[in-house]
């Protein structure tokens, strides 16, 4: 009975293998298509939208005149929020916590011992 399973395993597996050697058969059989003489190339698009940037941003530098200050975003530092400083209370808390776990480890092995 204990034959018959793993006989039985072995043809699952090989099933599996078979289907999944098997699935990009397919599309493997389809070759390269050529692109169509209208589609643009990658590389032509990418120069394209990079040059509308650049061109964008160069108008709008101009028009705002100079590069605006960091008193007019009016935003502040991250750590100067609650949520900043939480967090560095929060990652001093961890800190202090393994230095001190460091110190008073409760695992007694032999292999720390050397250390």
């Amino acid at each position: 009975m204990i034959q018959s399973r793993s006989w039985l395993m072995m043809a699952r597996v090989l099933l599996l293998a078979l289907a999944v050697a098997a699935a990009p058969v397919p599309v493997l059989a389809a070759g390269d298509s050529p692109t169509p003489p209208g589609a643009p190339v990658l590389k032509d698009a990418i120069a394209k939208v990079a040059a509308t940037e650049v061109a964008a941003s160069a108008r709008a530098q101009k028009s705002s005149g100079a590069t605006a200050d960091k008193s007019e975003l009016g935003s502040t530092s991250f750590f100067k929020k609650p949520a900043g400083i939480i967090a560095l209370v929060v990652v001093a808390a961890g800190g202090a916590y393994m230095a001190y776990s460091m110190k008073h480890n409760r695992i007694h092995s032999v292999v720390r011992a050397g250390q």
